[in-house]
């Protein structure tokens, strides 16, 4: 919120995805609290920021369970991490941005396998999805490709993703169209564009240090 104020934006949606969640919030001049809140089944009469948390990071599981696309909840987190990090994890949203193009090896630090001295691995992205669609095409006689596969899982975190903040916002009665969506978090530059894009939002602000914010 601080930095969003000192760049002249007064009504904020916090957008901060990380490796395994996503947290939403709203701001519109003063921080908004809650006073009974439900934390894993326990009930807590304690003020709390009021902020909307989602499984949906870039760490989070794909799964195809014979008739529909799901994401998360569970996440590969650090170790092994995503399948293109070459500790044998399995494919999740940052292996979808590996897939198409959106993660490019060459931009990332070669610090990944056994010696620590790999870059991102798209070999294994590739093979994994392929393999993917092949199951796909087993369950549904329809033949999708890899690609395809991999922007299909985008698009149902991109809608969990966009609702979690409709939630915070649309349905209490917020017009989204007059606010900036302040995007932070490792992950969250990856994916603004198209939440912004899905909730009528105009105007992404994105800090310098966005990513360890």
């Amino acid at each position: 919120v601080v930095t969003s104020t000192m760049a002249g934006f007064d009504k904020i949606i916090s957008f901060d995805m990380g490796g395994t969640s996503t947290d939403v919030a709203h701001y519109n001049g003063e921080y908004e609290r809650s006073f009974e809140n439900n934390i894993g089944g326990v009930c807590l009469r304690s003020p709390m920021l009021n902020i909307y948390t989602i499984a949906a990071g870039g760490g989070s599981i794909l799964h195809f369970d014979g008739k529909r696309f799901r994401v998360g909840p569970g996440s590969a987190g650090a170790n092994p991490g995503p399948a293109c990090y070459r500790r044998g994890g399995p494919l999740t949203i940052t292996d979808c941005n590996v897939m198409l193009g959106k993660l490019l090896p060459d931009f990332f630090p070669k610090i990944f396998g056994k010696d620590g001295n790999l870059p991102l691995d798209t070999k294994i992205v590739r093979k994994k999805f392929k393999e993917l669609s092949q199951r796909i095409r087993s369950y549904t006689v329809i033949s999708y490709s890899p690609e395809k596969v991999a922007e299909g899982f985008l698009c149902v975190a991109m809608e969990n993703m966009a609702n979690a903040i409709k939630k915070i916002s649309v349905d209490r009665g917020y017009n989204l169209k007059e606010y900036v969506l302040c995007c932070f978090g490792g992950a969250g530059a990856q994916h603004a564009c198209r939440v912004a894009d899905s909730l009528g939002i105009t105007r992404i602000f994105l800090h310098p240090y966005a990513g360890v914010l």
